[in-house]
C-alpha cells in the first residue's frame, strides 16, 4: 500500500525514487517513456513561483529561446541586428547570490523599488554572445521581421527575415507564369538570413522580390527536417528549398503547373500575354478530380451528389491558397479560401468558405479534400495536432496541445456528426490547422493535460494575449493544489475605452524560467518569472 502510494505521489524525494528505480509514477509497470520523459513528474514541484516585477533589460526587443535553451536571440531597436545571449542558468552561483542578497523572502512577487536585483537580474541571467548586424550594405534599406523566427537542425541554424517595401507595377510575365495571382495585395522584397548559432555567423541569404509573404508569427514559412517551404500569396504557389551545410538549395515550386509541364507542353508561350485565358491550375486539377472520383455512380444519391460537385465547381476555379504547411517531408496541408469579392466592404464581412487540401509533394496527388465543415478533418485534428504542431522539446518531447484541443479529446473523440456540438466545433477548430511553423512552446509548464490555468491570457501559442487583472493561477490537474502564478498584471484598469494591454510570454523549453513582456501603446514593462526554493505558495487564489 506504502508502494502504490509512492508511485502517486509529487513529493520530489519520491519522484527521485521512482526514476532510479525506472518505473512511471502510474502504476505498476516499468516506464515505456523516452528516458528524458521521465523529468516531466518534476515539474509539479520545481516551479517558476518567483516573479521579479519591472526588471531592466538592455535596449532590445526579446524573440525566443533556442530549442535547446542555451540561447535566448533579440533584436536590436532599430530592426537590423540579432543580439544573441548565453543563457547561465538559474543555477548561476550569481543569480542566486543576487536574490539571497535582495533578501526576497517568501512572497510570490518580488515589487521593491530600490533593489539593485531588478536591475541587474537580466545580466545575471544573460551573458552577450554575439551581436551580428544584418540589414547593412546592399541590405540597407531592409528591416528585421520582430515576429519571425524559425530554427533547423535541432537550433544549429535560425532562419530571420527582414522585408523592405517595393513600389512599381508586377511584370508582365507573373501573371502568364502564375495563372493563380492575387494581385489586390501590396508587394515587398524579402531577404531570408541563415544564421549559424554556434559559428555566429551569416551562412547564406534567400533573396524573393516582389512578392507577398505572410511573415507574422511563421506563418507563411514551414519546415520539416532540413525541407523549407515558403507560401506566396500574391503568385499562389509553395517554394521548396533544402538546407544542407548552412545553404539554400532550390528544389522546386509547387502551385501552377506539374513538374514536368514545360517539357511536355507544345504551347508558344512568347505569344501569350496578360489578357490570355489559361486552363485551371495543377492543383486545383487534381482537387476536383479527386473530388469527382469520389462520387459513386452506384450510389443511389449519386446525381445529389453530382449537383453539389458541379454547384461548387466555380468556388474551386477561383479560391486561393491562404495557408499551408508541411505534415512530414512528403506531405503538405493546404488551405484554400473563397476570393475576395469587389463587394466585400463590410468592416466585418462574413467567414469565407474554406476547403482543406493534402497533397503529396514527390507524389504530385492530392490524397484528402475536406470542406470547413469536416468532422473527419476535426478527428485528424484531434489524433493527430500534437504531431502535426511539428515542435518539440528536447527534453519533454512533444510540444503541449491548445487547451481546447485537450477538452475535444476529452470528451469528442469518438462522436459523429450527429451530434450538434462536434460540427459547430468543427467550423471552431478546422481553421487551427495549417499549423504556423514552430509556433507553440514545448514548455512542461504548460501541459494542460498536467496543468489547469485560464488559456485566455496565456496558452502554448506564442502570441501576445490580453493582461489579466489578477494573477494567472497554474494548478494541479489531478489535485487542483495551486502549482504557481504568474503576476503579470494589468498595470491599467481595464475597461472597454481603456488602451488595449497585451502581454507576452517567453518561455525557456524546460527550465522554470519565463519572460514577460506587458504593452501597453508604446509603454512596455519586463517581468521575469523563476524558482526559487524559499517561496511559499498560498493556496488561496483570492
Amino acid at each position: 500500500m506504502a508502494y502504490e502510494k509512492r508511485l502517486r505521489s509529487q513529493n520530489l524525494v519520491h519522484l527521485l525514487q521512482n526514476r532510479e528505480s525506472g518505473y512511471t509514477n502510474v502504476g505498476r509497470q516499468l516506464g515505456r517513456m523516452p528516458l528524458l520523459a521521465y523529468e516531466r513528474p518534476f515539474y509539479k514541484c520545481i516551479t517558476p513561483c518567483l516573479t521579479i516585477d519591472s526588471i531592466t533589460i538592455p535596449p532590445v526587443y526579446l524573440r525566443k529561446f533556442t530549442p535547446d535553451g542555451s540561447k535566448l536571440l533579440a533584436f536590436s531597436q532599430d530592426q537590423r541586428s540579432l543580439i544573441i545571449y548565453s543563457y547561465r542558468g538559474l543555477s548561476c552561483a550569481a543569480v542566486g547570490e543576487l536574490i539571497r542578497q535582495a533578501d526576497v523572502g517568501s512572497g510570490e512577487c518580488f515589487s521593491s523599488q530600490d533593489s539593485i536585483l531588478k536591475s541587474t537580474i537580466f545580466e545575471r541571467l544573460f551573458a552577450t554572445k554575439e551581436a551580428l548586424s544584418l540589414c547593412q550594405g546592399d541590405y540597407g534599406l531592409y528591416y528585421l521581421h520582430r515576429e519571425f523566427s524559425v530554427f533547423l537542425e535541432e537550433g544549429r541554424y535560425v532562419l530571420l527575415a527582414a522585408m523592405t517595401v517595393l513600389r512599381g507595377a508586377l511584370p508582365v510575365d507573373d501573371y502568364v507564369r502564375y495563372p493563380d495571382l492575387f494581385d489586390k495585395l501590396d508587394a515587398f522584397s524579402y531577404v531570408f538570413f541563415l544564421v549559424d548559432l554556434e559559428l555566429g555567423l551569416v551562412t547564406d541569404r534567400l533573396i524573393l522580390p516582389n512578392d507577398s509573404i505572410v511573415i507574422a508569427h511563421n506563418h507563411g514559412i514551414s519546415v520539416f527536417g532540413s525541407t523549407v517551404t515558403i507560401m506566396s500569396r500574391l503568385h499562389q504557389c509553395v517554394y521548396v528549398y533544402w538546407v544542407n551545410d548552412g545553404k539554400f538549395h532550390e528544389q522546386e515550386t509547387i502551385g501552377p503547373r506539374p513538374r514536368d509541364f514545360i517539357e511536355k507542353a507544345t504551347t508558344n508561350f512568347d505569344s501569350l500575354d496578360a489578357t490570355t485565358v489559361l486552363p485551371i491550375t495543377h492543383i486545383k486539377q487534381r482537387v476536383l478530380s479527386f473530388l469527382y472520383r469520389q462520387i459513386d455512380a452506384d450510389s443511389a444519391d449519386t446525381t445529389e451528389k453530382l449537383k453539389e460537385f458541379y454547384k461548387n465547381f466555380e468556388f474551386i476555379e477561383h479560391m486561393i491558397m491562404e495557408r499551408m504547411q508541411l505534415v512530414n517531408k512528403e506531405l503538405i496541408l493546404l488551405r484554400y479560401e473563397e476570393r475576395p469579392k469587389d463587394t466585400d466592404t463590410m468592416p466585418m464581412p462574413p467567414s469565407p468558405r474554406r476547403l482543406y487540401v493534402f497533397y503529396t509533394i514527390t507524389g504530385e496527388e492530392v490524397i484528402g479534400v475536406y470542406p470547413d465543415y469536416s468532422i473527419d478533418l476535426l478527428q485528424i485534428i484531434l489524433q493527430f495536432y500534437d504531431q502535426m504542431s511539428n515542435v518539440r522539446s528536447l527534453q519533454t518531447g512533444d510540444a503541449p496541445s491548445l487547451p481546447l484541443h485537450f477538452f475535444l479529446k476529452q470528451n469528442f473523440v469518438d462522436a459523429n456528426e450527429s451530434v450538434p456540438f462536434v460540427r459547430h466545433a468543427a467550423l471552431r477548430f478546422n481553421p487551427s490547422v495549417p499549423v504556423s511553423s514552430q509556433s507553440l512552446s514545448p514548455s512542461p509548464y504548460l501541459r494542460f493535460n498536467e496543468f489547469s490555468y485560464d488559456d485566455r491570457y496565456v496558452s502554448p501559442l506564442e502570441r501576445p494575449n490580453p493582461c489579466c487583472a489578477e494573477p494567472i493561477v497554474f494548478r494541479d490537474r489531478s489535485t487542483q493544489s495551486i502549482k504557481f502564478r504568474l503576476h503579470a498584471t494589468a498595470r491599467r484598469q481595464i475597461s472597454p475605452l481603456a488602451p488595449r494591454e497585451l502581454c507576452a510570454f517567453i518561455w525557456h523549453p524546460f527550465e522554470p524560467l519565463v519572460l514577460s513582456i506587458q504593452k501597453c501603446m508604446n509603454s512596455y514593462a519586463y517581468h521575469v518569472h523563476l524558482y526559487n526554493h524559499s517561496t511559499v505558495v498560498e493556496q488561496s487564489s483570492a
